[in-house]
């Protein structure tokens, strides 16, 4: 198994842990007193009720998450842009310190591949991006890239997955929490949404600092050289202490990324359905050069794209949905759920997934089978929570 360096402070703080990909991460953290275990079941579990207590820390104050499982490159050179423009459906960040999320494609027009892809300042070898990837995607990403490399020596290509740590501080009291630390000014003005700075934080040289997260609120993703990462932890939790800082695991990421309506890869982006039908319209920019999957994608929107991602709220009793389950309406299937959860903020059961387009409508009534049971359900507005992206612009 991969651990982080703060591997043994985690377990010291009651992390119950789950794997992704061979790393060890938290799935959620045991208060004093209660059992470190999981307590399997199809049902909700002894975890439950402490994954609500996290979502209420990263929502109402703040929360530190460990993800070094992240995949990391850097992609550098004269040929780095044009590289990557090919690769990818959306525009490659023009200004330095500009972040776009972006998607490989299949010929198809599903996603291969997604990346959030980040401009730095230009490197030695002329224009330079750090990517980041989900961990469980590492070594297919890393293939994929490594084989398209251009061989003329204009694209340097590096994998930094090991050599870099990242936490996740993030809620409306991650500004002061950073601000306390950083040797820079991370206002809104200085460091809007979006943007990407390696700023000195504590006694950590250079962190990169990016402002994006997978949970919708207020927030940095700060990557560090791995061997800062004990020292940062440390520092993060002592300047997060006044500002009521707590301990946040993958269970509650994930119920935080449902209330966003947040596409996971791999599961809510599949070879299957298209990035339209995922509705990622927004990160396809069909009117720049050539990339994998164009042609596609205009046939598709010439044809009618046959289904929609929708967000699916349910009125479950003690299961929620898994992905994968059925969506009825009159008595037929014009649907299938691809993730699931209790959004513990709304306080809903909430699905992601694809429905047939003919019946993808907000506020539509459907069903979902949880267990055996049809639970009524319906079909509500994406992003449950904050859908005007105000706390993540804060």
């Amino acid at each position: 198994a991969k651990a982080p360096p703060v591997y043994a402070k985690l377990q010291q703080a009651g992390a119950v842990f789950g794997q992704r990909f061979g790393w060890e991460r938290p799935s959620w953290f045991a208060p004093a007193g209660v059992p470190a275990e999981d307590v399997y079941s199809f049902r909700r579990s002894n975890w439950f009720p402490h994954v609500a207590d996290e979502v209420k820390a990263m929502r109402e104050r703040v929360g530190l998450m460990e993800l070094s499982s992240f995949a990391k490159y850097t992609v550098e050179g004269k040929g780095a842009r044009a590289f990557l423009d090919r690769l990818v459906a959306n525009a490659i960040p023009k200004a330095i310190g500009r972040i776009n999320l972006c998607h490989a494609l299949n010929p198809s027009g599903s996603v291969r591949s997604e990346f959030t892809i980040a401009r730095l300042p230009d490197g030695l070898y002329g224009e330079r991006f750090y990517l980041v990837g989900p961990g469980a995607a590492h070594d297919y990403d890393w293939d994929f890239l490594a084989r398209q490399i251009p061989k003329d020596g204009t694209v340097v290509l590096q994998d930094l997955t090991t050599q870099m740590g990242v936490f996740v501080l993030a809620g409306p009291n991650a500004r002061d929490v950073l601000a306390g630390l950083a040797d820079a000014d991370v206002s809104n003005e200085a460091f809007p949404w979006l943007t990407v700075r390696d700023i000195p934080v504590g006694f950590c040289p250079n962190v990169r600092s990016l402002r994006v997260n997978f949970v919708g609120s207020l927030g940095w993703e700060l990557h560090h050289p791995i061997e800062y990462q004990l020292h940062l932890f440390d520092a993060l939790m002592q300047a997060g202490e006044a500002h009521g800082i707590a301990h946040v695991g993958l269970r509650a990421m994930d119920s935080m990324r449902l209330e966003k309506s947040y596409r996971l890869w791999g599961t809510d982006l599949n070879a299957e359905n298209s990035v339209l039908e995922a509705g990622l319209d927004r990160f396809v920019r069909l009117q720049k050069g050539d990339f994998v999957g164009k042609d596609a994608l205009t046939r598709q929107i010439e044809a009618g794209i046959p289904n929609r991602f929708c967000t699916i709220e349910i009125d479950a009793d003690d299961a929620d949905p898994f992905g994968n389950e059925p969506v009825f309406m009159d008595g037929q299937v014009v649907g299938r759920g691809t993730a699931g959860g209790f959004g513990h903020h709304v306080r809903k059961s909430l699905m992601l997934g694809y429905v047939r387009s003919a019946f993808a409508e907000i506020g539509r009534p459907c069903q979902v089978r949880i267990l055996g049971d049809l639970r009524p359900a319906r079909i509500v507005a994406e992003s449950p929570y904050d859908p005007e992206n105000l706390a993540l612009r804060a």
